[in-house]
């Protein structure tokens, strides 16, 4: 959680480096306060950034998970490893498939979500 906090922290802190700084002028030029300007012209130009990076985050979470549990660290890698242990290859694939599904649902709805925001 804190490694994938600071990745997607660090990730979108450059993203908010890069927004269009026009903006920001305009929309203080015209009185907006502090709180004004993040909510109309920060947060619209990194929702699409920030949307992609916490999906992704979230998959490599998901992946990363699996393979540390086959490592011995548990969770759904470790309930796969010990279903291969007892040649359950039934629940294993389940297990499998499981994952793969998980992981193809996260992509449909990431495309959908960054589709929608920009």
């Amino acid at each position: 959680m804190v490694y994938s906090l600071g990745f997607v922290g660090k990730l979108l802190a450059e993203a908010i480096e890069e927004i269009d700084p026009g903006q920001v002028e305009a929309m203080k030029a015209t009185g907006a306060g502090t709180i004004r300007v993040l909510m109309y012209t920060v947060l619209p130009q990194i929702m699409p950034r920030q949307v992609g990076l916490s999906i992704y985050q979230l998959d490599s979470n998901l992946r990363a998970s699996a393979v540390v549990g086959v490592v011995g660290a548990g969770g759904i890698g470790g309930t796969l490893m010990n279903a291969f242990r007892r040649f359950d290859y039934d629940f294993a694939l389940a297990i499998l498939l499981l994952i793969i599904a998980i992981i193809l649902v996260s992509e449909a709805v990431s495309g959908r979500l960054r589709s929608s925001v920009s």
